[in-house]
């Protein structure tokens, strides 16, 4: 039996479904340019160092839009995988695509972050504000061209500028992942000794210690466990996890796009 039909048979037969999706999945906005009225705002950020603060916005709105992309196909035949399956999903993308395509949102965890709320730039405190309404204000004056005006978000509370509560500040606020990160563990207790399939997607080196490292201790401690990791080059199982464990050399992404 090939390793994608092995795949696609373990995961059918598991009572629980873990899922880690890392670095192959990032969106990389390459195709950012062909957006007419975003390639225009950047344009003027060009003209204009000042309005900089803006390009993470562009990044939102641009991630907003996308309906059709290598990533969301791949994730659309994941979800069709599992999506009567009990699974969890360990992210560290913070694009937030992962949540378009039908998974639980009670079932994903970003300990990254995201750009769906924002927290102040200078950490005064952990309270987070929904980014909707800057967006939308943004993306009106892009539409109407009229960025000059703007006047970046700032901390209600302290005047400092607002920023994305994701891990690209230098001050991420963690708490706004904690709530469902605690959800997640509790969940993970009581997957012991059940037919537990994990799959590990496109994970790296950059932060081993999210998904990586813990994903291979859960599966070795679970006798009744299979574990899938694919990816491009970092493909190898440790010889510890024994028969259960199965590397796949390739992009995960596209694997997901193409194999499934």
């Amino acid at each position: 039996m090939d390793k994608t039909a092995l795949l696609k048979e373990k995961i059918a037969d598991a009572e629980v479904v873990l899922i880690g999706i890392g670095e192959e999945f990032n969106e990389r906005f390459d195709n950012i340019s062909d957006h007419s009225q975003l390639l225009e705002g950047l344009n003027k950020v060009d003209e204009n160092e000042e309005l900089s603060w803006l390009v993470p916005f562009f990044e939102k709105i641009y991630l907003d839009e996308q309906q059709d992309s290598d990533i969301l196909h791949a994730y659309r035949n994941l979800y069709e995988l599992v999506k009567d399956k009990n699974y969890y999903i360990v992210t560290t993308c913070i694009d937030g695509l992962i949540e378009k395509v039908g998974f639980k949102e009670d079932k994903i965890v970003e300990p990254c972050g995201n750009y769906n709320k924002m927290q102040c730039s200078a950490k005064c405190s952990t309270k987070l504000h929904d980014s909707k309404d800057y967006v939308d204000h943004i993306k009106e004056a892009l539409t109407k061209k009229k960025l000059d005006g703007l006047q970046r978000p700032v901390c209600p509370d302290c005047g400092k500028p607002l920023t994305f509560n994701n891990i690209v500040c230098e001050n991420y606020v963690e708490e706004g992942y904690l709530p469902q990160w605690q959800k997640y563990t509790k969940w993970l207790t009581l997957t012991l000794n059940h037919r537990l399939c994990v799959l590990e997607l496109g994970v790296g080196m950059n932060l081993p210690n999210i998904i990586r490292w813990p994903f291979e201790k859960v599966a070795f401690y679970n006798q009744k466990a299979s574990f899938f990791r694919i990816n491009e080059s970092l493909y190898q199982i440790t010889e510890d996890m024994g028969d259960k464990g199965i590397g796949i050399e390739g992009n995960a992404c596209d694997f997901l796009k193409k194999e499934i």
